[in-house]
């Protein structure tokens, strides 16, 4: 083998539920409750889900726009926004999405293995323009030499022109490329490409050679 492609999602990052519940509670002693804050919440992360679906933010200046325009909704909502709640609302807006995600159990030693292979590395993964960061957040963007982002690509898996245009961008062929991914169906697609894929759980060891 001569590279490595996984997924974010699942594989390298977890939603971190704890701390978004906690940042609820933070949150509804401002006035609008916990079972309020945590449904608003839960839409703010459907709208993201959404977009990423549709593949209507290409860009990170075009994110920045959908994640303030997000935010604030989300203030208006919670009664954070207004005179005597700057402060609030400028925290709100600091805020990204994987901040409210952690490291999956074992991804930074599967990184640095792949990478002590002399592996080149990409993530490909169906979320925002803001790959790089995500992953720079926790740490883990040094490992890695490509990202691909479903929303910046304009193409999402399991087509297989998403798995193509990664291995494109990375000088690999299908055959000397191994593929991790929590999701069957693009692990299904990804063999049928020819590169040698695998289910993977953070909670299972995986051995590269």
């Amino acid at each position: 083998m001569r590279g490595a492609l996984l997924d974010r999602d699942g594989v390298l990052l977890l939603v971190d539920e704890e701390a978004l519940y906690k940042k609820a509670l933070e949150l509804s002693i401002h006035g609008a409750g916990l079972e309020k804050t945590l449904a608003v919440l839960a839409w703010a992360v459907r709208e993201v889900n959404e977009v990423v679906r549709t593949l209507r933010v290409r860009t990170l200046e075009e994110e920045a726009t959908f994640w303030n325009t997000l935010v604030q909704k989300v203030a208006e909502e919670l009664g954070l926004s207004g005179p005597g709640k700057t402060s609030l609302s400028k925290e709100l807006h600091s805020w990204r999405y994987y901040q409210f995600m952690r490291k999956a159990p074992g991804a930074e030693a599967l990184l640095r293995s792949l990478k002590e292979q002399g592996l080149k590395v990409g993530v490909l993964s169906n979320t925002l323009p803001s790959l790089r960061e995500s992953l720079a957040y926790h740490g883990l963007d040094a490992y890695v030499d490509g990202f691909f982002a479903s929303c910046a690509l304009g193409v999402a898996k399991p087509d297989p022109t998403a798995f193509q245009m990664a291995l494109e961008a990375l000088g690999l062929a299908p055959e000397e490329t191994l593929y991790l991914d929590d999701d069957p169906e693009n692990v299904e697609v990804a063999r049928r490409l020819g590169l040698r894929a695998e289910v993977y759980s953070p909670y299972q060891r995986v051995v590269g050679n």
